[in-house]
């Protein structure tokens, strides 16, 4: 027992080594250790070393598919919670309608008013530097985006409103 106890550190950094989950390492040698001292109570142990390390292993074992089983088990818990990641096709359809809708309010507004905006909400450019680019101010690049936005809020809720 006593060769088992200057083996400590090694035990842990062959834990450390196995079980992705370092922080439960301590946890698992310390379960080892504990079986050790009762089995060494019953039989006689010739490598304390070894019967840690197999010992180890074997509880890292059970907990990785004690993980397994609790996964799933929240997994068939959770599944009418899991959103699908991908869009459903008439979500792909809306999306691609508002995306046309969009683009044609942006036709409609003037130059200055559809760089700004484009600049603005799609390239994410400062309000400074599309003044600087477009060569006006920044209170007039404001005014631009917030009436471009305007104007393109409009066409998606008369669309919203047609059958």
């Amino acid at each position: 027992m006593e060769g088992a106890l200057h083996a400590y550190d090694s035990i842990v950094r062959f834990v450390r080594a196995r079980f992705r989950r370092t922080d439960e390492a301590q946890d698992v040698v310390q379960d080892a250790f504990l079986r050790l001292t009762i089995a060494s109570r019953r039989d006689d142990i010739r490598d304390p070393v070894a019967f840690l390390r197999t010992t180890a292993a074997n509880l890292i074992r059970d907990r990785v598919r004690a993980d397994g089983v609790r996964a799933i088990i929240t997994e068939d818990d959770q599944t009418g919670h899991i959103a699908c990641p991908n869009p459903s096709a008439e979500r792909h359809i809306i999306g691609h309608q508002a995306v046309a809708i969009v683009e044609a309010a942006l036709a409609e507004l003037p130059m200055k008013r559809r760089a700004a905006v484009v600049l603005s909400r799609i390239d994410g450019v400062d309000h400074r530097t599309i003044a600087a680019q477009l060569g006006i101010s920044m209170s007039m690049v404001e005014k631009h985006v917030r009436l471009g936005l305007d104007h393109i809020r409009r066409h998606l809720a008369e669309a919203e409103e047609r059958p």
